[in-house]
């Protein structure tokens, strides 16, 4: 699927925030409502998140979701 790299630059990107913290998948569900294999999904490239998932990871990395998005 063309556009994909922009999944997977946005997954590296929860994936590296979430590493800068010290948080396991299964550290970043257990303070969020999502599954740990819906996060391995997000960070993998595999899915688009919504709008609201991006919103909901951005507040529990005490950010802003264009700070989340910068670079991707």
């Amino acid at each position: 699927m063309k556009g994909n790299f922009v999944y997977k630059r946005l997954g590296q990107r929860i994936y590296d925030e979430r590493k800068r913290r010290g948080l396991s998948q299964e550290d970043l569900a257990g303070i969020t409502t999502l599954h740990r294999t819906h996060i391995a999904r997000i960070e993998k490239g595999y899915i688009n998140p919504s709008f609201m998932t991006l919103y909901l990871l951005a507040r529990k990395f005490r950010m802003n979701v264009s700070r989340l998005l910068k670079g991707v």
